[in-house]
This record gives C-alpha cells, structure tokens and sequence, in this order.
C-alpha cells in the first residue's frame, strides 16, 4: 500500500480544502465497474469525535472482508469522508494523512485494500480559508462521488454508498447511484434509521456494521 509521500499532491490545486488520493491505478478503458463508496469514521473505523490521532484508531470489525470482496471482483473501492474537523482548525491535512496511512496499512495486512480517498475540509461554520456554505463535495452533497467517478470511471447507477449518518446516504441518492446502506456501527442508531427510507430508483438498508455488507460485491458485479 503507497504511503501518502507528498501531502500537495492529493490537495486539489487552488481548492485547499479538497484532497483526492488515488492509490491504486486506473482500471483500463472499457466497461464502467459500479463501486463501493464508503464513508470513513462510524464505517471503516470506530467512531472518534475529530479523529487525528494514530493512537484512536480502532478498525470496526469485519470490515476488511466486505472491503476484500470487491477487490476480488475489480470493483473499485472509494472513501469518501467529510474532515470539518481542518476546516475548524482542530488538525491539519498532515494529522490527516497520518491517519489515513495507518488505516491503509491496517486493511493491507488483512488483504484489504482502498482504490481511492477523497475529503471535504469545507464547513459553513469553518475557519478561513476552509469556510464555505453547501459547498458541492461536503455530503450530503454528491460532489464527492461524482469527482471520484470522473477519475476512475465508475458507473454511479450500479454503484452502492455504505455510511453511518443520513448525510452519507443522501449524498449517494443525490449521485443517482443504486442504494445505499445506513450501518449502525456509527452515529446513527436503530430508531433513528427509519428517517432514511428508499425512493424511486434509489434502495436503502439497514445493518450493523459494513461486514454485513460482503453480499454487494457480488450484487454489483452480476448488475455489471
């Protein structure tokens, strides 16, 4: 797994509050693969208020083996995370990157890997130069999703979003992807799930964590 060697290079130009890694190479021309997209914190990894320190890291359990399914099956794999927390100047990108390469060299040791990380550091309530209003990457804006299939080339209407709050979900129904997967392993809790409901071409579930989620690797690859 590369190491994030230069932390201006995943910062997108005049848009400091953006950061787009790609960590493995494009797929080659051809068909459109649907993806997984994740979010990161209450998901990937347990739920940590700010989370900036490699010492709070605590994968949430299972996740490698969903995350290894779509690997086998070439099916990109994208963490796609809101970072308010640079945005009001808690951390900086560097406490970031650190971060984020702990967890890739985590899933790596369990055969897990992530194809590409993109964050939104923009916030209303942010500091300059970070402070934006509804700015189009921060979920539940699609932003996000619609640069990362932009890159890789993804078909958003087979792909799936996992994610632990409502914002996650919506950024995926606002992306036009197939359906998303409120887990409660974060933010969200049981009573609270019904608030995110399905709609006309757009599905959503609910589990416990995204291990439960191993069965949308080989959902999407039979859609593709």
């Amino acid at each position: 797994m590369r190491s994030i060697d230069k932390i201006e290079d995943c910062l997108l130009g005049d848009a400091p509050g953006l950061w787009c890694q790609q960590l493995t190479p494009p797929a080659p021309e051809g068909a459109l693969l649907p993806a997984l997209f994740l979010d990161r914190d209450g998901v990937v990894v347990e739920d940590v208020e700010y989370l900036h320190r490699v010492e709070d890291i605590r994968l949430v359990g299972g996740v490698d083996k969903t995350i290894a399914a779509c690997n086998q099956n070439n099916l990109p794999v994208v963490m796609v995370t809101n970072q308010s927390g640079i945005g009001r100047g808690l951390y900086g990108w560097q406490e970031f990157a650190v971060v984020q390469d702990y967890i890739m060299e985590a899933l790596g040791v369990l055969g897990a890997r992530i194809d590409m990380v993109l964050a939104c550091a923009y916030h209303e309530d942010a500091q300059p130069p970070y402070k934006k209003t509804d700015h189009s990457w921060r979920k539940p804006n699609s932003g996000m999703l619609l640069a990362a299939a932009e890159r890789v080339k993804i078909n958003l209407t087979q792909s799936w979003i996992v994610g632990d709050q409502a914002s996650d979900i919506e950024a995926g129904r606002a992306a036009q992807l197939a359906g998303g997967v409120l887990v409660l392993s974060g933010q969200t809790k049981q009573l609270a799930s019904s608030s995110v409901s399905s709609s006309s071409g757009f599905r959503v579930r609910v589990a416990y964590s995204l291990a439960a989620c191993r069965f949308l690797a080989g959902h999407m690859r039979s859609m593709s």
